[in-house]
C-alpha cells in the first residue's frame, strides 16, 4: 500500500456534451468488444472536446482524431469519431500540447462534427482506459445510457488496483 492509496478513486467526466451511449453499442467492433479497454461513448452535440479526467497529455495523434492522457497509472484515450483517422486531421484543431496538465475544464480539441458527418463518418466520441487489465480494480458508471451530458457531468467512478 502506497502513501497515496486513498487517492485510488478517479472521477471520469463527459468529454463532450451530447447523449451517453454504452460502449458495446458503438458501430466499431474493436471499441464495442472492449478490446481497447473499458470506457463509454457519447454522441456529441458540440465541437469542444474536454479532458474527462485530471491528468497530463501523454499523446497527440498526428491526425488529431485522438488524444492520450496519463491519469495516475491509467492510460486514457479520447477517440473522436469512428474511422476519422481517414480525414487526416481536417476537422480537428488541437488546443493542448504533450505534457500539459489538464482537467475536465480543459478543451483538448475543437472538432467540426458537420465535416465528420459530411464525410460519412460516425461522430461518436469514446473514452477508453487502454490499460484496463493492468490497472483497474473497478469501473462503475454513475450516469445512465441515454442521459444528456456535458463536460461537468460525472460519468464513471474508477478505482485503480
Amino acid at each position: 500500500m502506497g502513501l497515496f492509496s486513498f487517492k485510488s478513486k478517479v472521477d471520469f467526466y463527459a468529454p463532450v456534451s451530447g447523449k451517453l451511449v454504452d460502449l458495446k453499442d458503438v458501430s466499431d467492433e474493436v471499441f464495442a468488444s472492449g478490446a481497447m479497454g473499458k470506457g463509454f461513448a457519447i454522441i456529441p452535440d458540440d465541437g469542444n472536446i474536454y479532458s474527462p479526467v485530471k491528468g497530463k497529455v501523454s499523446q497527440l495523434f498526428p491526425t488529431k482524431h485522438a488524444v492520450g492522457l496519463q491519469c495516475g497509472k491509467m492510460e486514457v484515450l479520447i477517440h473522436i469519431g469512428i474511422d476519422t483517422v481517414d480525414l487526416k486531421g481536417e476537422p480537428f484543431t488541437t488546443m493542448v500540447s504533450v505534457g500539459d496538465k489538464v482537467d475536465n475544464n480543459s478543451v483538448l480539441v475543437k472538432t467540426d462534427f458537420e465535416k465528420i458527418k459530411k464525410a460519412d463518418k460516425d461522430p461518436v466520441t469514446m473514452v477508453l482506459i487502454t490499460n484496463t487489465n493492468n490497472v483497474l480494480k473497478s469501473f462503475d458508471l454513475v450516469a445512465n445510457n441515454g442521459d444528456k451530458v456535458d463536460h461537468a457531468t460525472e460519468i464513471a467512478e474508477v478505482k485503480e488496483k
